[in-house]
């Protein structure tokens, strides 16, 4: 990714790369997906120390282009079922210390408004032990040459399982969509609001829920 760099000159910026963890510890960024010139940038905004390893779907890397994205360690996904092969692959690779960068909505909004999380990215990083850093995009849905745009690399945490007895092979389905709700608003935390999409009523409750809290402190 070092050769992206370059786009260096552009009108891009990143706030908040003190939050990542320090290398070699592995870890799994998430970030929201709005074009395909989201991959540069992020390639751009991360330190050489983070060179990353990327999910991505089947199709892209048995393109034309699958050469380039091969080198760029991608771990291709088949979308539309649980890949048991790609999951296994993507958190061995973070508990060997990779960085690995899922986009949790599966595909690209296109206007920057949140779709709605899928499934499988807090099981990695709950089978690989290595803690979650949310990212946040605004400005990829414009011109890649001319638009400002930048990137909130959010607070890490690790993901905590309720219920399960610790057995990571067996979560409950409405287990797994509190995770990804968990993935998907840390992510819109660093979004300005009307770019919350399926997340904007969740995030009107935590925000009343957060003000009462403080109220009744």
């Amino acid at each position: 990714m070092e050769v992206m760099r370059v786009f260096g000159l552009l009108r891009w910026s990143v706030s908040g790369k003190e939050n990542l963890p320090p290398r070699p510890q592995g870890m799994v960024l998430v970030v929201n997906h709005i074009q395909w010139h989201d991959i540069p940038f992020i390639g751009w905004a991360l330190p050489l120390s983070h060179r990353p390893w990327w999910l991505a779907k089947v199709e892209i890397v048995n393109s034309v282009f699958g050469w380039w994205f091969r080198m760029m360690h991608v771990i291709p996904v088949r979308r539309g079922q649980r890949d048991i092969q790609a999951i296994d692959r993507a958190a061995d690779a973070a508990r060997s210390g990779k960085v690995v960068i899922i986009f949790p909505e599966g595909t690209r909004s296109h206007d920057g408004r949140l779709l709605q999380g899928r499934g499988g990215t807090a099981r990695i990083a709950l089978r690989a032990g290595v803690p979650i850093v949310p990212m946040a995009i605004t400005g990829t849905q414009k011109s890649v040459w001319f638009s400002k745009r930048h990137i909130t690399i959010g607070t890490p945490y690790y993901p905590e399982v309720r219920g399960t007895d610790g057995n990571l092979d067996k979560i409950p389905a409405p287990e797994m969509a509190r995770l990804t709700n968990e993935i998907m608003l840390k992510i819109a935390a660093s979004l300005p609001t009307e770019y919350h999409g399926f997340y904007t009523e969740m995030m009107q409750e935590q925000s009343a829920q957060q003000t009462n809290q403080g109220q009744s402190a």
